[in-house]
């Protein structure tokens, strides 16, 4: 038998590239839930009931269920009233999920950079402690939260949070005011500058999503032979990061040398690069023997990206930057 499971957010970055890592896995069944509506609070709930019932009542002929909660919009700078609506959206979730079997696998996609955001360790490891500067990190640790204090009433369940460094990708939202790799793309196929609001000397941690989502899946597997092996639940919390420091800088100086195009850049600050930590590097501890032999290069990142826009640009289907 299979183990079934459901991408929450699904149509974003890191979703529909877990979905689409399970699709080409054996031993998963994936649920092919409807579209949800994110951006309408008052409809959501009613579409979340009718999603988790049918999802329980298909999870019910596997031999395990598993979420893989992907979904969220928030970023650096996000209003707290925002933010709020996502962390009351995951807890009322959860509280639908009451109704099914005991046992199952819950992921929950976090933010390194959030939680970790004044944070001084160098690197930054799971044991460091959290030291959030922004309101979306607060955010962060409360879902966290909200999904620790709910597992802990389900004793047969096992959870696993991912907290990412920088995605970045293939289809990174376009409304969405993050995504340095896909923002410097579309300025350059528009024959626009790119805006930079940190210094150029900002270290931040590129991972490429597909080796993420492969990562994850991976660990969710885990997760289940780990509770299997010892009879128990298990509670693990990870790093997901290429481990490899990069300043805004050598991103620009990459960027340039895959486009072969000239790049025009404007430098500048904003308020809310207060909440921009100036340097964040990571390493996991945790399933050290889990990690890939290679992480995909920056270089070669960056133009599967390119690539990929400029197909949507001759398409006529790719919008300037904002």
């Amino acid at each position: 038998m299979t183990s079934f499971a459901w991408v929450l957010g699904r149509g974003g970055l890191l979703g529909s590239h877990v979905e689409a890592v399970l699709c080409e896995r054996s031993g998963w069944a994936v649920f092919c839930a409807g579209a949800l509506p994110w951006a309408h609070p008052d409809r959501l709930r009613e579409g979340l009931d009718i999603a988790v019932r049918a999802f329980l009542d298909e999870a019910r002929s596997h031999r395990g269920w598993a979420v893989f909660w992907c979904a969220g919009s928030g970023v650096v700078g996000a209003s707290a009233a925002a933010l709020a609506a996502e962390s009351d959206t995951l807890e009322y979730f959860l509280s639908r999920l009451d109704a099914g079997p005991p046992s199952g696998r819950f992921f929950l996609a976090s933010s390194a950079g959030g939680v970790w955001g004044g944070c001084l360790d160098r690197p930054i490891t799971e044991a460091s402690t959290t030291r959030p500067i922004s309101a979306y990190g607060l955010a962060q640790l409360d879902k966290e939260g909200t999904l620790s204090r709910w597992a802990a009433g389900r004793p047969a369940l096992s959870t696993l949070v991912g907290r990412l460094s920088n995605l970045y990708g293939p289809g990174q939202a376009r409304a969405k005011p993050q995504g340095l790799v896909s923002h410097l793309t579309r300025s350059l196929l528009h024959g626009r500058p790119a805006h930079i609001f940190v210094p150029l000397d900002t270290i931040r941690d590129y991972l490429y999503v597909e080796d993420a989502a492969r990562a994850i899946v991976r660990g969710v597997e885990r997760l289940g032979e780990d509770a299997a092996g010892v009879g128990a639940a298990q509670h693990v919390l990870k790093i997901f990061a290429s481990e490899q420091a990069t300043t805004v800088g050598e991103l620009l100086g990459a960027f340039r040398r895959t486009a072969r195009r000239p790049l025009r850049v404007v430098t500048g600050l904003r308020a809310v690069a207060s909440q921009q930590p100036r340097c964040l590097q990571f390493r996991s501890t945790v399933w050290r023997d889990e990690l890939p032999a290679a992480f995909t290069p920056l270089l070669e990142g960056i133009d599967r990206v390119f690539r990929h826009e400029l197909g949507l640009y001759q398409a006529g289907a790719l919008p300037p930057p904002a």
